[in-house]
């Protein structure tokens, strides 16, 4: 009751910009936590594409996380946050919407497009999620800064649940009226591009936000202490880490329940969206659980709870289970986001926001990235249950790094000074 309480009061203090950002989630976690979480890698089965092909269009997902997060947050400081927001929002939209199109090209330009749109769309995560971060700081006070982020973490997967029990009841839906087989792209194609257009009124929305900047560039080059590369690097190589495990799972859970246990489209939609549905307490007690333990030793705890799930995921022989597994990963990732944003972005000073901010989203798609391809890779070598202990070995080394990198830098005393 008494954390139903501090929400409560919390919800009051919002702004409305931030209260439109969190719907704008929503509608992003329903396409691309739920809709296109369960059916892209189908679809691509069923365009006739292996482990390897779809660990690369999973991972040109990440590219501009790769390659323009770290820019992203610096160009806050020349065009504000909403801008970009806005700009994420359309890339998302127009490279989901296109990707499924593929389906229509001859076989000799069908990989080159997919890779294309994947690539496009990727342009959203950085614009709209490392901006978001910034927007979201800015608009917020420490009383309900971290309500806030994890209102936006618990939302996510909530949309995400919904997304991923549509996308897993839609193509059964179409085969069933439309004369279309589940052997076929069509069904799942017609789905996707059903997810892709609710970033358009997620757009429309985001236009009607004031702007923000957390520092203009002037205040930035004005700053007398140097850059503290000694908290960049660290955090950044754990957050690689952290995005390369949950990475490993998301990107095959769904290959492997449906190529070597043959489980049904909609029981995997049902895994991933129960997967979604209990990260979404998990997401909403984190405030709780840091206001007693501090975000730091939060991480921790989810990171090893991480580390478990992928390691039972390799362990297991029954479909059921390796799904259950799958699903407590889900859980612990949800309580690594939050805790992670309000650490790194407490340890430093406002006018570093938007470097660390970009930074994490640059080793962010690195981890990702790395999870996708490598992913392909390693299953087509060494199977798929090696490939998820290896993955559960990583991402404890990241945890027990994140315990000895905690100990130095804890925020509370950072925030004191």
């Amino acid at each position: 009751m008494s954390a139903l309480h501090t929400y409560a009061y919390a919800l009051k203090q919002l702004q409305r910009d931030v209260r439109i950002y969190l719907f704008t989630a929503i509608l992003a976690g329903f396409a691309t936590s739920g809709v296109y979480s369960v059916l892209l890698n189908i679809f691509l089965i069923r365009l006739g594409y292996q482990s390897a092909f779809i660990g690369w269009v999973n991972a040109a997902g990440q590219f501009a996380f790769v390659t323009i997060s770290f820019l992203a947050g610096w160009l806050s400081l020349r065009w504000g946050t909403r801008r970009l927001i806005l700009a994420g929002l359309a890339c998302y939209g127009l490279g989901y919407f296109l990707l499924p199109l593929a389906e229509f090209l001859p076989g000799q330009w069908q990989a080159g497009w997919l890779i294309g749109a994947a690539i496009l769309a990727s342009f959203g995560g950085p614009l709209y999620w490392v901006n978001g971060n910034l927007f979201m700081m800015d608009k917020t006070t420490e009383v309900e800064r971290s309500h806030a982020y994890s209102l936006r973490t618990g939302f996510f997967p909530l949309s995400g649940f919904v997304g991923s029990l549509v996308g897993g009841w839609l193509p059964t839906f179409l085969s069933s009226n439309f004369g279309y087989t589940l052997d076929s792209p069509a069904p799942y194609r017609i789905a996707l591009m059903a997810g892709a257009v609710l970033f358009l009124p997620a757009f429309l929305l985001m236009r009607q936000t004031s702007d923000s900047r957390i520092a203009t560039k002037k205040e930035l080059e004005a700053h007398s202490e140097p850059v503290p590369w000694l908290l960049f690097v660290p955090l950044a190589l754990i957050m690689l880490v952290r995005a390369a495990g949950e990475m490993a799972a998301r990107s095959f859970y769904n290959v492997y329940l449906d190529t070597v246990f043959g489980v049904p489209v909609s029981s995997i939609g049902f895994v991933a969206s129960l997967g979604l549905f209990l990260a979404i307490p998990t997401a909403l007690l984190t405030p709780t659980l840091t206001d007693r333990w501090g975000n730091a030793n939060v991480f921790i705890v989810a990171m090893g709870g991480m580390s478990v799930s992928l390691a039972l995921m390799g362990l297991f022989d029954q479909w059921w289970l390796v799904g259950g597994s799958y699903v407590l990963l889900m859980v612990f990732a949800a309580a690594t986001k939050p805790t992670i944003y309000v650490y790194r972005l407490a340890i430093l000073q406002p006018v570093w926001w938007g470097v660390m901010s970009g930074t994490g989203g640059t080793t962010h798609g690195i981890g990702m990235a790395s999870g996708a391809i490598g992913g392909g890779y390693l299953i087509d070598s060494i199977g798929y249950q090696p490939f998820f202990l290896l993955s559960a070995v990583v991402v404890l080394v990241g945890a027990v790094a994140f315990w000895f990198f905690s100990q130095q830098y804890p925020e509370k005393e950072r925030d004191s000074g």
